[in-house]
């Protein structure tokens, strides 16, 4: 008679290498956050030749590997290219990955990165916080929301890279000074005179941006459900 002993499976830890098995207790996330954090020093990215309009990023002990979605110089295709680099001293990334959250890199500019990420408390923010000052050179909590979506089914959502860079070049200034506020007293031309660019020009690009998003979110969604069909 034999024996066959059953090996149990092999858990994933958060920088996504094997260690022993454990079975760990599930902990709500309720609160969405989101961080634009100035980082201490520099980046692979910057090197990049391009607009980076998104970043995958995973983390092992010593090395980041990155998949980057780039709009290349004059032209209105992408690429996605992947690279691996020695893991910074100054990474905000391990900060998030000590602390057992996961970071969204949501907007990459010359010396910050805008990151999304998902915490028990407001208590767990503050020590993310704090652990990220320790490394970089400015972090600012952009927004807090609740993730209890209990009165919706769904989420819409929008893929910005989607637009071309001076579309979303028009609806990032748009949006700083307020143009789509209820109460604004902005202008089209005071926004056209802001980028540089004459007012026909602006408003084609935000038309076209505008319809852009339009197009991406499904009438399907029970977020409408409550729009008299």
């Amino acid at each position: 008679m034999s024996i066959e002993s059953e090996k149990p499976n092999m858990a994933i830890n958060r920088f996504g290498c094997t260690e022993d098995p454990i079975d760990p207790d599930m902990e709500d996330r309720d609160l969405r956050v989101v961080l634009e954090i100035d980082r201490g020093g520099p980046c692979r990215l910057d090197s990049v030749d391009g607009d980076v309009v998104n970043i995958d990023v995973r983390l092992s002990d010593e090395t980041c590997s990155v998949d980057a979605t780039v709009r290349e110089p004059e032209e209105e295709s992408v690429v996605t290219q992947f690279f691996e680099n020695n893991l910074c001293d100054h990474c905000p990334g391990k900060v998030f990955a000590d602390h057992g959250c996961l970071p969204r890199y949501r907007e990459l500019s010359e010396n910050s990165f805008v990151v999304e990420t998902y915490v028990s408390d407001t208590e767990a923010v503050a020590d993310l916080v704090a652990d990220i000052r320790e490394i970089c050179a400015r972090v600012s909590l952009k927004s807090i929301v609740s993730t209890d979506t209990s009165a919706f089914e769904e989420n819409c959502s929008v893929d910005i890279s989607a637009l071309t860079t001076k579309q979303r070049e028009a609806v990032y200034h748009a949006q700083k000074l307020g143009y789509y506020d209820p109460d604004s007293d902005v202008s089209l031309d005071t926004l056209a005179d802001r980028i540089g660019i004459s007012t026909s020009a602006l408003s084609q690009r935000l038309r076209r941006a505008e319809a852009n998003v339009l197009r991406q979110l499904s009438v399907e969604c029970s977020c409408w459900d409550d729009v008299d069909g």
